[in-house]
């Protein structure tokens, strides 16, 4: 655990400047808020569902957080460098495309319901819209490890077990436990969590019940791997080549974007989660830890949420 606290007082004395980290985070509560109050992603984005608009809707979207970030950073640490480094920005466009598709991509929804019949199941499009997207995460990370990484990274992104520490992460996990237990009285809470809620009929055999919320809660949990793999494991390493610790920042804004639409806490606490992470993630070149810690924490809202439902 020493280790950890070391390596983010570090990041904290060595990579923070207060204006650039004010600036960020000033805007992105700007952001929430006009998130949360107004809507404005349902009402700017939404009706483009299922078509291409979609994709590139995302691009703006997550190219928001992204761009803010990076041009506080080029200002406040006089990297003008990065303004005009077409590799960097090359790259970025890589990056931001992969998850706008991921997010944007339906098709497998339609796939499913030919067939079952033509029959719209709430339970087969939620467990097939978890494990397709993150085999896109998968497959695109891969390709691009294969052409730019392969030879000078010897793991993939992260995903090193060997040397790795779990315990301090065990820990971590444990203290979030007394947190996600006050957040399952609350009623935003509730109502998402947990999120298999919606999905199971509660008149089937036990069985058959405990059997279909088994299958959907693997699924989740592969796309949390696989947004470690992308947020802390690949941006970390593309973006990283050209910003050093310095793509811990953007990769958090960007984090913080992809929880639009969830508990309001759980958004503003991404933030701040990311840049933990992301400064694990950076220094022991592995993504194991966060994998337990989002997967866990992922889990307890899962039981958190069951639990404050039931009673």
């Amino acid at each position: 655990m020493q280790k950890l606290i070391i390596y983010i007082t570090d990041y904290w004395k060595e990579e923070i400047k207060w204006q650039h980290l004010l600036s960020v985070m000033s805007f992105l509560a700007i952001c929430i808020f006009g998130e949360y109050y107004f809507h404005l992603k349902q009402q700017w984005m939404y009706p483009h569902i299922q078509t291409i608009d979609y994709f590139f809707l995302y691009i703006v979207f997550y190219s928001i957080p992204v761009l803010f970030t990076l041009l506080s950073y080029c200002y406040f640490f006089k990297r003008k460098d990065i303004l005009t480094n077409v590799p960097f920005w090359l790259t970025l466009l890589y990056v931001i495309s992969t998850y706008s598709f991921r997010s944007y991509f339906y098709q497998h929804r339609l796939l499913v319901t030919s067939l079952n019949g033509g029959v719209y199941d709430r339970f087969l499009i939620k467990c097939a819209n978890e494990s397709t997207q993150a085999l896109l995460i998968f497959s695109v990370v891969f390709v691009y490890w294969l052409v730019a990484d392969k030879r000078i990274n010897q793991t993939f992104y992260g995903f090193k077990i060997k040397g790795v520490d779990i315990k301090p992460y065990l820990i971590m996990l444990a203290g979030m436990v007394p947190l996600i237990g006050i957040a399952s009285t609350q009623s935003d809470f509730l109502l998402t969590y947990p999120t298999f809620q919606s999905l199971i009929d509660n008149q089937v055999g036990h069985a058959l019940l405990f059997g279909k919320i088994s299958i959907y809660e693997i699924l989740y949990g592969s796309d949390y791997v696989a947004t470690e793999l992308f947020f802390r494991g690949f941006m970390l390493v593309a973006l990283g080549k050209y910003l050093g610790k310095g793509a811990i920042l953007p990769m958090a804004s960007m984090y913080v974007f992809i929880h639009f639409g969830k508990p309001l806490g759980e958004t503003i606490s991404s933030f701040f989660g990311g840049m933990i992470l992301g400064i694990i993630a950076y220094e022991t070149k592995s993504i194991i830890g966060g994998i337990i810690v989002h997967c866990g924490i992922a889990y307890l809202m899962e039981l958190g949420g069951f639990i404050g439902n039931v009673h």
